[in-house]
């Protein structure tokens, strides 16, 4: 399963505005799925990120509304892994937003926004604070790789011969 929202300007996944974190972490194990992919970008990482209109985006969980979008990630985290549900973290983007097209300026591990160094700073942060939870079982490093205004991924040099 493929969680999506926390990457997006709305920092939290989708459907917490329809239904309790806890029914629909249920939902995802009653219907036998065992791992959920949960992207996020770096921005929602910030000390200084809120979710926005939390009333409208949490309205079924008025007990995650005042919490930061990090917050809310963890609490997705856990309300998942209760259930024995694995988690594999997405590094979706870095800045908030819908992605995937050649034009949006994230094609590549860095950005105008964030470069190399605090990319790799996320990452640490992120495989330190679920350390310790045994059901966080990946890293997906990021997101559909692609070209960007900044240039193109290649492996190597490019080479044709390697």
């Amino acid at each position: 399963v493929n969680w999506y929202g926390a990457h997006m300007k709305q920092m939290v996944m989708n459907g917490l505005d329809a239904a309790p974190l806890e029914d629909i972490a249920g939902n995802v194990s009653d219907l036998g799925f065992n791992c959920v992919r949960l992207p996020y970008s770096i921005e929602m990482l910030s000390d200084s990120a809120v979710v926005p209109h939390p009333r409208e985006t949490l309205a079924a969980n008025r007990d995650l509304q005042g919490l930061t979008p990090l917050q809310v990630f963890d609490r997705t985290v856990d309300a998942l892994t209760r259930r024995g549900i694995w988690i594999v973290l997405n590094n979706h983007v870095s800045a908030a937003r819908w992605c995937c097209s050649l034009l949006d300026g994230e094609g590549l591990w860095y950005t105008r926004g964030y470069n190399e160094t605090q990319w790799l700073q996320s990452l640490a942060f992120m495989a330190a604070r679920y350390r310790a939870n045994a059901l966080v079982v990946g890293f997906d490093l990021r997101n559909e790789l692609r070209p960007s205004e900044l240039g193109e991924p290649l492996w190597a040099s490019g080479s044709p011969e390697e």
